[in-house]
């Protein structure tokens, strides 16, 4: 093969694989690490309705998918927060060859904002009188 087929086989390849993968994708992925944290530890974390561990807790969800994390822990109040998202700004590259079309369907167009969650869980005053009743 000569040099100038090969430099052709190269940029063909370089090409096509900027035509099917978005910028985000690529740079940023499809997935992003999320942490929450308690005050005081040991609460379940729930994603959507999904239990997906104690704090503190770091862990790895696909981005764009998860809406909601709820915190409880017996003998405090239940916490539930919307987990926001926002446009991840290097999707603006991929425009250019592929119209952000899969970073849209991969996710990737969006990340999670803030990564890091942390709550302070108050006594719940209920399970308290409720115990208090019990132990009488």
């Amino acid at each position: 093969m000569t040099l100038t087929k090969k430099s052709l086989t190269l940029a063909a390849a370089t090409m096509a694989s900027l035509t099917i993968s978005g910028c985000a994708t690529v740079i940023s992925g499809t997935t992003q690490t999320l942490t929450f944290n308690s005050e005081p530890s040991g609460a379940e974390v729930y994603l959507d309705g999904a239990r997906v561990g104690t704090t503190p807790v770091s862990l790895s969800v696909k981005k764009n998918k998860k809406d909601s994390v709820m915190i409880q822990k017996e003998g405090y109040k239940t916490i539930t927060r919307d987990i926001t998202k926002s446009y991840d700004p290097v999707t603006i590259l991929s425009v250019f060859w592929d119209y952000s079309t899969t970073d849209m369907i991969s996710g990737a167009a969006f990340e999670y904002e803030p990564n890091s969650y942390f709550v302070e869980l108050d006594k719940d005053e209920e399970s308290t009188d409720e115990s208090t009743d019990v132990e009488s």
